[in-house]
């Protein structure tokens, strides 16, 4: 035993099989070529798989008020790496979904009962923050015993009750019915304005001229010209007519009216006489002492 022992040399370490297996092992994976002179062969780890999947899971928890649920729905982006086979690790996401589903809705309940059933739109948010809080505290920590390490990420959809959407529905809908009236209201003043500046001119165009009534009654009635041409010349005939008999009485009653009755009849009489005959009336004379804007 003492001859044997005098040949080792104490300065250099001794390697056992564990630390020749281990120096293999990292040879392997640096790229080293593996040393063919100890007549071991060298060992092939197994390569390492990812999987990727979406899982989807419905549920329902009670709003606001626990008279009606929300539905929630959460689309679970699942990630699994190991050194199993691809459906082993399907299978590892498989088993996972039962307890993690537990997890999300016990998560979103205590969230969702903050909100009334008509406002899901306020509720997301806060739910899938508390619901991504849950899936990540579920599957934190190592791998399993399988050497499987998983990860997910959460996108929530939270929805109103069917029999709440139908509600709303009836309540848009009368409020688009009196947003309509009011809007229809407001173009109807707006075209009233505008028709009132139209006619507005219209009259002050057409009042002056005695031929207006028959002009717009041959516009609405082009088939009734003829006649309408007729009962015009009969109408100015009788309005001559009239006029030489205001004349006559004006000249006959001259001698019983005083000077300020038979001036006030002959312009009168004279203005008539413009109006039939189509002849302009003459520009009004300077003021007199008895206009009323006469000056003193």
């Amino acid at each position: 035993m003492t001859g044997v022992s005098s040949h080792i040399d104490p300065s250099r370490p001794r390697r056992g099989r564990v630390r020749r297996w281990i120096g293999r092992v990292l040879r392997n994976l640096i790229g080293e070529p593996p040393n063919t002179s100890t007549g071991v062969p060298p060992i092939d780890l197994p390569a390492t798989q990812t999987v990727n999947r979406v899982r989807s899971v419905t549920f329902t928890t009670p709003a606001k008020g626990d008279s009606y649920d929300f539905s929630i729905t959460v689309d679970l982006c699942f990630c699994a790496t190991g050194v199993a086979a691809p459906a082993r690790l399907d299978a590892k996401l498989d088993a996972r979904l039962p307890d993690l589903t537990a997890e999300l809705m016990t998560s979103a309940r205590p969230i969702a009962r903050d909100f009334p059933p008509f406002r899901p739109g306020a509720a997301e948010p806060p739910v899938s923050r508390a619901i991504q809080q849950a899936v990540e505290a579920a599957l934190a920590g190592v791998p399993d015993e399988d050497g499987v390490y998983l990860s997910c990420s959460a996108r929530v959809r939270v929805d109103m009750p069917a029999e709440v959407r139908e509600l709303q529905r009836l309540a848009l809908a009368e409020q688009v019915k009196f947003e309509s009236r009011y809007e229809q209201s407001e173009q109807s003043a707006h075209r009233l304005g505008e028709l009132r500046e139209v006619w507005s001119k219209f009259i002050n165009d057409g009042l002056p001229q005695w031929v207006t009534p028959y002009a717009m009654a041959m516009a609405q009635q082009p088939a009734q010209v003829a006649p309408l041409l007729f009962k015009l010349r009969d109408d100015r005939k009788d309005e001559a007519a009239k006029l030489v008999d205001a004349v006559a009485a004006v000249a006959a009653g001259a001698d019983r009216m005083d000077l300020l009755e038979f001036a006030l009849a002959t312009d009168s009489a004279l203005s008539k006489t413009y109006e039939i005959l189509g002849i302009a009336s003459p520009p009004a004379g300077s003021n007199s002492n008895f206009d009323s804007k006469a000056t003193s």
